[in-house]
């Protein structure tokens, strides 16, 4: 989906009740115009060509060029459609209609680029355009109003929640005391630990405040988580944590993979055959692809609604207003293996999250 106010927000009432009004327009003006004894003829020729230009117009060429600020090629295109629709028209009425009238040799008497006849078409056709692109757009800046408010709203809600899950006290608790351990063992392995941990409090308290962070800082932030939980585990190698591609200058908004990370951590197993968590993080062109796996632990309840502190459901919640029906999140829940396969696209600027990204 190229721009998500395209979705459906007009019935099909709505649609019958628009092409309603349009016939009669279409039946007061032949009446006007003492033509009404060809109006079906006409209706039946030329409204297919009034349905295509007012579709074509405001499903493909505006959410596609004018609102995606293409300026230059929403009017070339809009341009050729009209010349398109236009001369269709014409060759319609010249080649079709006119033979079927009583005064046909009145008619046939205009030659076929017969000019006033091209400016009535254009405007009779491209005021039914213009209307139903307005409507379209003031409807979906309506939508747009209400998505807003509710972001604001899901942000005022969620936001000491997510605040008190990027600080995890047992996670932080734990490393501290791994890490006075380490001083007396390893006393350069403790002093790595303690920059790890810095760079996480960096990220977590002023980092993550923006909208939008560069992807090889969630990584670093999930790369220094990795290596911190790895000082309570027998053997490094429990878990693994492979980035495929390059995030060069790639964007995302701060603490979206983390809880799924911290998911796994909280809840997989510390113990048995490595690898017993694996993350993998897949860099496109197009998109992102995290894939995180645990075993569970024994006596854990995988459907339990628990992810990272702040809950599987605001954790959906959140990609939902960020990415609406432009993302996809798999959960396999397992007796004993817990699997989520995350897909977010890298091209599509997520919705401002206001307070959400605290």
């Amino acid at each position: 989906m190229k721009h998500e106010i395209w979705n459906k927000n007009f019935t099909i009432g709505g649609h019958l009740l628009f092409w309603l009004i349009i016939c009669i327009i279409h039946y007061v003006l032949a009446a006007i115009g003492d033509w009404i004894q060809y109006y079906w003829i006409f209706m039946s020729y030329l409204m297919p060509f009034d349905i295509i230009a007012v579709y074509f117009t405001a499903y493909y060429l505006l959410p596609n060029f004018l609102l995606e600020k293409k300026f230059w090629k929403f009017i070339l295109y809009l341009l050729f459609s009209m010349v398109i629709i236009i001369f269709g028209q014409r060759i319609v009425v010249y080649y079709f209609i006119y033979p079927q009238l009583e005064d046909a040799e009145e008619f046939l008497r205009q030659p076929f680029l017969y000019l006033p006849y091209f400016w009535r078409a254009w405007v009779n056709t491209y005021t039914f355009v213009f209307l139903f692109s307005g409507i379209r757009l003031y409807s979906s800046w309506v939508k747009e109003q209400k998505h807003q408010q509710e972001l604001e709203k899901q942000g005022l809600h969620s936001e000491m929640a997510l605040l008190r899950s990027q600080i995890n006290p047992h996670f932080l608790f734990n490393t501290l005391n791994n890490i006075d351990l380490l001083v007396f063992k390893d006393q350069q392995k403790a002093s790595d630990s303690i920059v790890r941990l810095s760079e996480i409090m960096r990220y977590m308290l002023y980092e993550s405040n923006a909208e939008q962070v560069l992807l090889r800082k969630e990584i670093q932030y999930i790369e220094s988580m990795v290596d911190l939980m790895r000082l309570r585990l027998v053997d490094p190698d429990f878990i693994q944590f492979q980035v495929q591609g390059t995030s060069k200058e790639c964007m995302i908004p701060p603490m979206l993979l983390v809880p799924f990370v911290e998911n796994a951590f909280k809840h997989g197993q510390k113990t048995g055959q490595a690898p017993g968590i694996v993350i993998k993080l897949q860099i496109r062109n197009d998109e992102y692809h995290l894939m995180v796996r645990n075993r569970v632990q024994e006596g854990f309840n995988t459907s339990k609604d628990s992810t990272g502190g702040i809950g599987l459901s605001n954790v959906k919640r959140r990609l939902e207003l960020l990415y609406a029906h432009n993302h996809r999140l798999d959960i396999q829940k397992e007796a004993h293996r817990f699997e989520i396969h995350l897909q977010i696209p890298s091209k599509i600027k997520p919705k401002s999250l206001v307070t959400l990204n605290h």
